[in-house]
């Protein structure tokens, strides 16, 4: 491999440049030296190409055609004027205005070089030198037909023919715009009397007469009646309606500056600002009475110039001057390049060697691979920057060389300091082009170039942010009762990726959009790009989120108890959530299965247990019951009596343990319509020789006359009668239980109060629990079934059960939903 040495590269490109160089001082003196033949010729001013000439062709051009559009076009082949003798005057004033005719009535056209002219109107026409237009006609001739000039003429230096138009009016107003070098750019000719009339200027310099009779327009900044009491413009104005509460002031009428605003007043700077439709006001001086003519009433009509020919064509002398110095120039420039072909090698030499260095740039006979030196770890943006300038620059001296050319050339006339100055300035974008592309070759070879790029950087920084932030919301979502949900689900997260990708699509839009805009200060195409922008965003978002809704439905099936998975296609943004609801779903019902299998193997077991204890109690009970009935000790009677109260408990119990089981697998529920009311009092009605037994005052308040409810009268009952038969075990001696009844909106609600005997160290919680008693001591009777009996069965019919403790107060309630059929 050549160059294998970075000096050896350094050599090169050295030399590089010096052949570039070499080829473009040279090929730039060339062009110097024929642009200062050029302009040597352009300044003279008896030649073709010269301002001076062009100018004059130009000038007798624009005479030409005003002498054929309003002379010959109001004349006949005699040269009397076809016209009124109102136009007829116009037409006088107006050619005198311009500098083509003398006071006497005649043409005047001054021709310093002797150009030969033929000009014709219609059927006029004349020429200064009798030729035929066909005799005129060829490249160096201006040939004007139709309206138009079919092509530029050689030996011109500049081309000047703006458009030339006229139009004429129905009140008698003719109008010429003639632009170009005459003395007035236009001019105005009238079919009436303009004797005695106002006038005005207008912006190219015609005089402009009108009448204040209602047969021409006037202008709308002329108060024709100053003296008169009100303005034409106001009483123009007060022939539409206006906002009374605001004093105007029209044109022509003065304004208090000083007070704006503060007087509720305004100015009408037009009056089409406050009429609905452009009306002139005019007064008539023999009536004395105001007229109202509306604008549309005075019409233009343009004309078209396609009746006009004109021709007109330098000297042969000169033509034939032109010709010779073209031929001298032909030949100066074929030795130019003549001269210029022998470096032309020298030039390319120097571009292969720079193509050569492309390929090699970067290597290292060391380490024998390509390596980034120095320079190719500056940011890539910067060598980028440098090629866009080096080209911005070639292509700005390119056209800019004559303008350094000239400005140099007054102050340094023995030598070519604008080719030393351009072929420098070439040849340093060269080596600075030359530069930047081997940077950024070897950054390609090494694979380099985005990892040394500023805006790689920073968006790898950006990138490494939202990594760390989004690590840090996997941590926090990474619960331990969320350890099923998949590791890389935020990776896989295909919302999160679509809204990252849209924000930063916009983002580099809208900030394209300012960069293009605001320096141009394109204010509505900012606002409707920005606007457009926003629309297109908040589409794609809204189209995402209508599938992310999915996933909320998913949630509220979950919470309502629906687990059945859901199906989405792997690039719909809601995938990887819907996965992860998928998995949570079939833990929780997994969950839920082994929980409701495990509630039903206790509850089995309990029915069982308690189905096959009731056999041999039943047996026991009756030879109890038989063995009663024999003669026996007193000692063996007492023997049998606690067996019996012994054996009569254990089958409460296992009676309890029995409904229990039933009432906590929701089974044996047979639901009535029932009255609470009645129901309580029965119970207490029922209860009340045991109560009486206790020593304990039961007072009831109810305070309704009915609570009618849906529940099962036996289950109920017994809830009751547990809450009941719970306070009389365990209140305090000489203290009284509380029975409270009454309803609100939508349920009932039954409390039992009573005063604990015993410290209550347990919570609401622990005493619903089955087999805890309020008695640790377990002195009382009792098996800790009763207050769970009573939530069970409670809940079995459809109601709520709760324990209140307050200090020794103990309080259980019993609220059921309100049967609203019955109300």
């Amino acid at each position: 491999m050549i160059m294998k040495k970075r000096l050896t590269r350094i050599i090169a490109f050295i030399i590089s440049c010096v052949l570039v160089g070499i080829c473009v001082f040279q090929c730039v003196f060339i062009i110097n030296e024929n642009m200062n033949q050029i302009e040597d010729r352009s300044n003279r001013a008896d030649v073709m190409e010269s301002y001076e000439y062009t100018r004059d062709m130009n000038e007798l051009f624009d005479k030409l055609w005003a002498i054929s559009s309003i002379y010959l076009r109001n004349t006949d082949r005699n040269d009397r004027y076809t016209c009124s003798e109102q136009y007829e005057k116009s037409v006088k004033q107006a050619m005198k205005e311009l500098g083509l005719m003398d006071e006497k009535g005649k043409l005047t056209i001054s021709n310093p070089r002797d150009f030969e002219y033929y000009v014709s109107c219609g059927d006029r026409s004349f020429s200064n030198k009798h030729e035929s237009k066909e005799a005129l006609s060829g490249d160096y001739s201006i040939e004007y037909e139709n309206g138009g000039i079919s092509s530029i003429p050689k030996g011109v230096n500049w081309h000047y023919n703006p458009e030339k138009s006229w139009y004429t009016t129905n009140y008698g107003l003719t109008y010429y715009r003639m632009y170009g070098a005459l003395p007035k750019q236009a001019v105005a000719l009238y079919d009436f009397d303009t004797t005695g009339l106002d006038s005005y200027t207008d912006e190219l310099g015609a005089t402009i007469y009108y009448k204040t009779d209602g047969t021409t327009p006037v202008p709308d900044n002329v108060d024709s009646i100053r003296d008169s009491a009100e303005t034409a413009n106001r009483e123009a104005f007060d022939q539409f309606e206006h906002d009374s509460d605001t004093e105007y002031y029209l044109p022509g009428e003065e304004y208090p500056y000083d007070n704006y605003g503060e007087d509720n007043s305004t100015y009408v700077g037009d009056m089409s600002e406050v009429t609905d439709t452009d009306v002139y006001m005019f007064f008539d001086e023999q009536s004395r009475e105001w007229l109202k003519v509306r604008k549309d009433k005075f019409q233009k009509y343009k004309e078209n110039n396609n009746d006009i020919t004109i021709y007109i064509k330098p000297s042969d002398q000169l033509i034939a001057e032109y010709e010779s110095y073209h031929s001298q120039r032909e030949t100066a420039e074929q030795d130019s390049v003549h001269r210029a072909m022998p470096l032309l090698p020298v030039g390319i030499a120097g571009v292969i060697i720079g193509l050569v260095l492309l390929f090699v740039c970067g290597y290292d006979a060391e380490k024998k691979k390509f390596v980034l030196s120095m320079p190719d770890r500056i940011f890539a943006e910067l060598p980028v920057i440098f090629i866009g300038g080096t080209v911005a620059g070639v292509i700005t001296l390119a056209y800019g060389i004559d303008d350094i050319r000239r400005s140099l050339a007054e102050y340094y006339t023995n030598v070519d300091m604008g080719g030393i100055i351009t072929g420098s300035a070439v040849t340093a974008c060269y080596a600075i082009g030359l530069g930047s592309l081997i940077t950024l070759s070897t950054r390609i070879k090494c694979k380099s170039l985005f990892k040394t790029s500023l805006i790689c950087k920073i968006l790898a920084f950006i990138w490494k942010y939202l990594k760390k932030s989004a690590s840090f919301i996997r941590r926090t979502l990474n619960h331990r009762s969320m350890k099923h949900i998949e590791k890389n689900a935020l990776k896989k997260d295909i919302f999160l990726r679509r809204f990252l990708i849209r924000t930063a699509i916009a983002a580099a839009v809208e900030l394209l959009i300012f960069i293009i805009a605001i320096p141009e200060r394109e204010i509505e195409f900012f606002l409707a790009g920005s606007v457009f922008l926003l629309v297109v965003y908040v589409y794609f978002s809204f189209r995402d989120h209508a599938e992310i809704a999915g996933v909320a439905k998913q949630i509220a099936d979950m919470n309502g108890g629906d687990y059945s998975p859901r199906l989405v296609p792997e690039k719909s943004p809601a995938y990887g959530m819907t996965n992860n609801l998928n998995n949570i779903s079939d833990g929780i019902k997994s969950a839920v299965d082994k929980q409701v299998q495990s509630e039903r193997m206790k509850v089995e077991l309990v029915t069982n247990v308690s189905h096959d204890l009731k056999t041999p109690l039943t047996s026991i009970i009756s030879y109890i019951d038989l063995l009663s009935a024999e003669e026996m000790s007193p000692a063996a009677r007492d023997y049998v009596t606690i067996i019996s109260q012994k054996s009569d408990r254990l089958k409460a119990m296992v009676s309890d343990l029995f409904d229990l089981a039933k009432a906590t697998s929701h089974t044996d529920v047979s639901n009535e319509e029932i009255d609470a009311v009645i129901l309580t009092q029965q119970v207490i009605g029922d209860m009340a020789d045991k109560i009486a037994q206790s020593g304990m005052e039961v007072r009831t308040d109810i305070k309704v006359q009915a609570a009618p409810i849906t529940a099962e009268g036996r289950k109920l009952y017994r809830v009751l009668q547990n809450l009941i038969d719970n306070a009389l075990k365990y209140s305090m001696a000489g203290t009284r239980i509380y029975v409270t009844l009454d309803n609100d909106d939508t349920s009932t609600h039954i409390s039992v109060k009573n005063i604990s005997a015993e410290e209550m160290n347990f919570t609401p919680e622990e005493i619903t629990e089955r087999f805890t008693r309020g008695d640790r001591s377990r002195t009382t009777e009792g098996n800790g079934l009763g207050l769970s009996i009573a939530k069970s069965f409670t809940e079995a019919c459809g109601g709520q059960f709760e324990v209140v403790i307050d200090g020794d107060m103990f309080t259980a309630n019993v609220i059921l939903p309100l049967d609203t059929k019955q109300n």
